[in-house]
């Protein structure tokens, strides 16, 4: 009877190493892409986004 109410935590330490280690998964993903610089079709798409204001500024003559 004695060995019923003895609790076993071994499964809460197991589940939270699991825990840290999926944490620590996701911070270091999210951190993996910080250095790459900006794609080139982001870059194309800022400078058509640049050329179009352009244009909507040359047509409505302001002077900006």
């Amino acid at each position: 009877m004695a060995e019923e109410q003895t609790k076993d935590y071994s499964n809460y330490y197991i589940g939270g190493i699991i825990l840290v280690a999926i944490i620590g998964v996701f911070l270091l993903k999210s951190r993996e892409t910080e250095h790459l610089a900006p794609s080139v079709g982001a870059q194309v798409t800022d400078q058509a986004f640049q050329a179009a204001n352009q244009k909507r500024k040359a047509s409505k003559n302001t002077f900006e």
